[in-house]
């Protein structure tokens, strides 16, 4: 595991890269890094907590009629069974 004080002269690191980056593209990228940074901290003290997922709905299972089994549309204008007839 790696230790909460090297990943603090990381997100320093960061921080530095930050403030001296000429476009904000790359202040961007080193602020995404410090927060990633941060959420590592943070995932690793609360080890003990229980994980929060969101709920999901019951779908009920009701039998589907396959295509296969189902009788074709017969259709007025239709002139043959296939879907490439016109």
């Amino acid at each position: 595991m790696i230790s909460t004080e090297r990943i603090i002269e990381e997100m320093q690191r960061q921080l530095n890269y930050a403030k001296s980056a000429e476009d904000d593209q790359a202040v961007r990228e080193a602020l995404t890094a410090i927060r990633a940074l941060c959420q590592v901290v943070l995932v690793s003290d609360q080890k003990d907590e229980p994980i929060i997922t969101p709920r999901t709905m019951a779908i009920s299972h009701q039998p589907r009629i396959s295509s296969l089994e189902s009788r074709p549309l017969e259709e007025e204008d239709a002139n043959g069974g296939s879907i490439f007839d016109f």
